[in-house]
């Protein structure tokens, strides 16, 4: 479920994703309602099993207000079906939900948020463009855990003014108030942004290539040595935490996005949406489907591509068997003699009937999924 909207946009935002103002708050009303419609679609169109998990992301959902997010999820759970155990995750950002509105998502059956605080050092959220201080971070962990909810805290290396030391800090610091789950990733310069701009015009520069290597590094040793699983290229969590809406992303599984710019993936269809605010209200509203811009139709060969590499971000790697039952050819059938020569070059290793990264190479990853594209 994207939630479009936020109280303002980060300097290295690339995503589908609107700043606040008055303007934006009217938009409100009229994006739940159409998201309510699309939903409704679908589950007429697809009659799709209940869900066994469900992520709110954005944007900010928790810009909507919790009240407004809680009614669109019990919603949403009356029109496909909820799920007992089912893992429901929100985003949120530092000071845009308090204790009573983290009580509410608890209360509406929401049991995971996913925190954005990024760095602990106040002037590197600042050269983001980031609102917030590590304070309002540590406001709503609090919030969080008062409610009962599990906590995930989002965590981002390779910024520019960030050496290893400060990054070290900033996970000792959120290693004290021990989340469940750490996703760590590296900062991606997206062209068009005012990060983007900055580093275009030699006005801001990002951390050369070794000390963010070394900054990867150090969260695997660091996070390790506290009883984190390093369980997918970008993420770590404590035994029985793993996330487990993402491992479907991973596992090249099937998932229904909802709202402007999602993306679907369904019986080896993918789609995406509009990312245009009016156009997706206008269409939903006609229930003509025209809200879906972009389509690919299932196809075998890119099936197999995307098991590959998707699984491949997986520590563990593709289970060789699970893969020619699924795609009905083994991955060497696949893609002759691809996994041989990544295990000459020291990228990838067979053990135990999977493929998987080499410990070395995790950090150099694209390299590998590449032979796979």
């Amino acid at each position: 479920m994207h939630i479009p909207f936020c109280p303002y946009k980060c300097a290295y935002c690339d995503f589908v994703a609107v700043g606040g103002g008055p303007r934006v708050a009217a938009w409100h009303g009229p994006y739940l309602a159409a998201l309510r419609r699309e939903a409704a679609h679908w589950r007429a169109r697809l009659n799709p099993v209940p869900p066994s998990s469900v992520f709110y992301g954005g944007g900010t959902p928790t810009a909507l207000g919790a009240a407004a997010l809680a009614a669109l999820h019990r919603d949403l759970m009356r029109c496909f079906g909820a799920v007992s155990g089912a893992e429901v995750s929100v985003e949120c950002n530092p000071g845009t939900v308090d204790a009573q509105g983290m009580a509410e998502l608890a209360a509406a059956g929401v049991g995971r948020v996913s925190i954005g605080l990024q760095a602990s050092q106040d002037h590197l959220l600042s050269a983001l463009g980031r609102h917030h201080g590590w304070s309002d971070f540590t406001a709503a962990y609090a919030a969080a855990r008062a409610a009962g909810l599990d906590v995930n805290v989002d965590l981002m290396y390779g910024l520019p003014g960030q050496d290893l030391e400060a990054w070290r800090s900033t996970l000792d610091q959120v290693l004290a108030l021990r989340p469940d789950h750490i996703s760590a990733y590296g900062l991606q310069v997206e062209d068009g942004t005012p990060l983007g701009r900055g580093v275009a015009s030699g006005a801001v520069r990002p951390p050369d290539e070794e000390t963010v290597a070394r900054q990867f590094e150090a969260a695997r040793s660091v996070l390790g040595a506290a009883g984190y699983e390093h369980y997918e290229i970008s993420n770590f969590a404590l035994p029985a935490h793993r996330c487990r809406h993402n491992l479907v992303y991973w596992d090249n599984g099937d998932y229904l996005g909802l709202g402007v710019g999602a993306h679907s993936h369904w019986r080896g269809e993918r789609w995406a949406n509009t990312p245009k605010l009016a156009v997706y209200r206008d269409t939903t509203a006609r229930l003509d489907g025209g809200w879906v811009a972009e389509r690919e139709p299932p196809d075998p060969a890119r099936a197999r591509s995307e098991g590959a590499f998707l699984g491949l971000r997986l520590l563990e790697g593709i289970d060789l068997d699970a893969y020619a039952l699924r795609y009905g050819m083994t991955l060497d059938d696949a893609f002759p003699g691809v996994a041989a020569d990544l295990g000459r070059r020291g990228l990838c290793e067979r053990r135990s009937g999977r493929l998987r990264l080499c410990p070395g190479a995790v950090a150099i990853a694209n390299r590998a999924f590449a032979a796979f594209i």
